[in-house]
């Protein structure tokens, strides 16, 4: 349980770190670089990524290396966050630890899937071996799904796993995989949040992980509607189901066209008028970055404002990487700075 000394010192260092994150100028100068090298130059002269790429030569680095440091970079910064004041050894501070090891093994399913398995090996995040009990070089040489639900049967993973059928194939249903995982993590996080900390501190903590499961199931659910043509019933299924959690969208769900959803999320969510041809991901998640931004000045709760931190670092993140493919592919600057999730 964290006292109020070591919450407010948190607190004041998240805040602090997060006064060296890239603003919208750093966006736009960056647009007007013409190289992978060219962005990577420029970073190295931020406060934010100077020190990362003080021993990188910026001429020679490559795209996919270049993503990588900066997903370690992000790693490592929660990392030293949470032993900063020993936050390691409450149990809710291993939630980015459990997320990234539910994107290897989704990593590895995909690629059992399309006959890539031995390729794990070149994009396995070798940063996050020594802060996970599982076994991941050990996970990369299975060979069919079977195999490595063998491999995952002593873990937490095995039992949402085991319960998707196999196909003909050989393969697996992705989607479902990915569900049952998400679902398992934000249980899981939501009952560390409640066994670890008081109900000041925990309720908020809670609502902030369940508004994160609404926004990723009105996306979804906008996705399978328009895209597929999922009955209300189908989105239902696909969803990812806490306890306590998404009722208020089930009039969301039941509409029958994906206009009558853009006009629910218009009013409900984003507070704008969404025309079908716009990404909505890029509009609410806009606004879910506001909030996040909000939630760290706001809040003086420790776990929430870390929880929120982490996945500014990620939006982040995505912003430099669709920089950096708009460069590769020649994308008009104007193109990709509006599609950019920063405010």
């Amino acid at each position: 349980m964290l006292d109020s000394m070591s919450s407010n010192a948190t607190v004041a260092k998240i805040r602090s770190l997060h006064g060296r994150m890239l603003t919208r100028d750093n966006y736009r100068e960056i647009l007007t670089k013409r190289s992978v090298p060219e962005i990577a130059e420029y970073l190295s002269t931020t406060r934010r990524f100077g020190e990362l790429l003080s021993d990188v030569d910026p001429m020679t680095v490559h795209r996919g290396f270049l993503e990588t440091l900066l997903e370690k970079e992000n790693f490592d910064t929660y990392i030293r966050l949470c032993e900063f004041q020993q936050l390691d050894k409450v149990p809710f501070f291993g939630y980015q630890i459990e997320k990234a090891e539910i994107g290897c093994i989704l990593m590895l399913i995909n690629n059992i899937n399309t006959g890539l398995d031995r390729s794990y090996l070149d994009d396995l995040p070798g940063y996050i071996i020594k802060h996970t009990s599982l076994d991941l070089l050990g996970l990369s040489r299975a060979g069919d799904f079977t195999e490595l639900l063998k491999m995952l049967r002593k873990t937490k993973y095995h039992k949402p796993l085991v319960r998707v059928p196999l196909g003909e194939d050989g393969t697996v249903d992705y989607t479902e995989c990915e569900r049952r995982l998400r679902t398992q993590y934000y249980t899981n996080v939501i009952r560390h949040a409640e066994d670890s900390f008081p109900d000041s501190q925990s309720d908020e903590v809670v609502k902030m992980v369940k508004a994160d499961i609404d926004f990723l199931n009105m996306i979804n659910a906008y996705r399978m509607k328009a895209f597929y043509g999922f009955t209300a019933d189908q989105i239902k299924q696909h969803q990812i189901k806490i306890q306590g959690v998404g009722k208020r969208l089930d009039n969301y769900y039941e509409l029958e066209t994906p206009e009558q959803m853009l006009e629910w999320l218009s009013e409900h969510e984003t507070h704008t008028e969404l025309a079908e041809d716009e990404l909505i991901e890029v509009t609410m998640q806009r606004n879910k970055y506001r909030r996040l931004e909000h939630t760290i000045y706001r809040s003086f709760n420790a776990p929430v404002v870390l929880y929120a931190f982490t996945q500014l670092c990620e939006y982040e993140t995505a912003n430099i990487i669709h920089m950096i493919e708009g460069v590769r592919y020649g994308v008009d600057p104007a193109y990709i700075e509006n599609n950019l999730l920063v405010c």
